[in-house]
């Protein structure tokens, strides 16, 4: 029993162990290998929503797992965005948007949790994360049929790809702005900011 307790976290330990062979999969910009690193994404994306369900039905919630749980997923986001850019499938300020964001609330949450202060996920930060994974895999899987045959409607469907990609970047941004607006009188605290 002691071990399935361990799940939660070993699912978060996962998906940063793999996230360097998704990001040699594509990388490698082969038609099959991208198919993998796809596949590979979404069973990382699945786990992520999993284990902290998982965590709270068999109570075993901790630090640690919070933890991994936090930078698991921007680590494997980032591990698809980079790999993506650097084969001139995405355009560099689409990972600077989505990384800078991540820095900027990362480090926004850090210092409310310094004051006692505990700044839950939002709606579109949840969301966020969904249409980002979506983007990512739906882009992949457009690359990959650029050179494999498939079906004329998987085709024609794949070139769809910039539209999560879109809804993932508005949210991107307003996810960003609803985290900073919710703690705007602790920045206002911050920085001592007197009204006369």
């Amino acid at each position: 029993m002691g071990y399935i307790r361990q799940i939660p976290n070993l699912l978060g330990l996962f998906r940063i162990v793999v996230t360097p062979l998704m990001a040699v999969w594509i990388l490698s910009n082969d038609a099959w290998y991208m198919l993998w690193a796809a596949l590979l994404l979404f069973i990382m994306a699945m786990s992520d929503i999993v284990d902290g369900a998982l965590a709270r039905r068999l109570k075993v919630v901790s630090p640690v797992g919070i933890f991994l749980d936090t930078i698991s997923d921007k680590i494997f986001v980032a591990g698809a965005l980079l790999p993506l850019i650097e084969i001139d499938a995405l355009p560099s300020w689409v990972g600077l948007l989505i990384i800078v964001r991540e820095f900027a609330v990362s480090g926004l949450r850090s210092y409310a949790a310094s004051q006692g202060v505990v700044i839950p996920a939002g709606v579109w930060g949840k969301q966020k994360l969904t249409l980002t994974v979506t983007g990512l895999i739906w882009l992949m899987v457009f690359l990959a049929l650029q050179v494999i045959d498939g079906p004329w409607w998987l085709e024609w469907l794949a070139q769809w790809w910039q539209f999560p990609m879109a809804l993932g970047l508005i949210w991107t941004v307003a996810s960003g702005v609803e985290y900073f607006w919710n703690a705007r009188q602790l920045l206002a605290n911050a920085v001592d900011i007197k009204t006369e």
